[in-house]
């Protein structure tokens, strides 16, 4: 439900400054190597698992190259996606799960942030109904991340399976695109986690600094190597919602900005 902070904080006798910047709430890391290892890890499993049946498959139909030689192959394909379908549902309650416990996390730096600066304790104010809508369109966007990440491992498999029996290549050249293609999974995996991590918080800080009735907030870079040069241009500068920049912090592909809540006192 939404509530007047800066109204409450005028009251609190412990603000004496006129403006107040809530502290950075920086996600760990190890949220998003969580986010990795229990929903995205197994579908790349999946398929490393698959690879010796699918090269035994690829040997046996390069060796008699007869007419059901290459549904063999596309048989153990087949099986491995069936597989990874058959996990969807189990991840589908991972997803949840991490994407709750972020919150939780989230919304307990966000008591104490602003408990330190205005001496306001949230902590009967807010819960997770008032982020429920984003909760759940990130819980979908995951989904559907997983499930894309699999259907490109299987195209690249395919790609080199059944290329490689037209062209008549070595089966020990095939297994090393097979290889690439679960290795290419895994560390894509591994970006779309931290990037997951990073939108789906930029999204809370959002919504809590709306829902406490605050409308100004700062543009906090986030120091990588190669950065936006808009972004980086925009490190300090404060922003409203009348006047916001072309796209908040954070929700670009892997910006890793973040956006700092700001009260002013007349």
């Amino acid at each position: 439900m939404p509530f007047d902070l800066p109204a409450m904080a005028r009251r609190s006798r412990n603000v004496r400054r006129k403006t107040i910047t809530i502290r950075d709430i920086i996600p760990p890391q190890m949220l998003a190597r969580d986010l990795a290892r229990t929903a995205y890890a197994p579908i790349v499993a999946v398929w490393e698992d698959a690879t010796p049946r699918i090269m035994d498959a690829y040997a046996l139909s390069l060796a008699q190259m007869t007419m059901d030689s290459p549904a063999d192959v596309q048989r153990e394909i087949e099986a491995a996606e069936g597989e990874a379908s058959r996990l969807y549902l189990l991840l589908d309650a991972r997803l949840r799960d991490w994407t709750l416990r972020v919150e939780r996390w989230f919304r307990g730096k966000w008591r104490g942030a602003i408990l330190s600066a205005t001496g306001v304790d949230l902590g009967t104010l807010i819960g997770p109904e008032g982020v429920r809508a984003s909760l759940e369109t990130h819980l979908a966007w995951n989904a559907d991340l997983v499930r894309d990440v699999s259907a490109q491992t299987r195209q690249r498999i395919s790609a080199a399976v059944f290329d490689g029996l037209r062209a008549r290549t070595p089966a020990r050249e095939v297994a090393a695109k097979i290889r690439e293609a679960t290795g290419l999974a895994r560390d894509r995996s591994t970006r779309i986690a931290s990037d997951q991590l990073t939108k789906l918080t930029s999204s809370l800080a959002d919504e809590r600094r709306r829902e406490a009735g605050i409308d100004l907030w700062k543009w906090r870079h986030s120091g990588k190597r190669h950065p936006r040069v808009d972004h980086k241009a925009r490190d300090g500068k404060e922003y409203s919602d009348a006047k916001p920049p072309p796209e908040m912090p954070g929700q670009l592909p892997y910006c890793g900005c973040r956006q700092l809540a700001v009260l002013k006192f007349d």
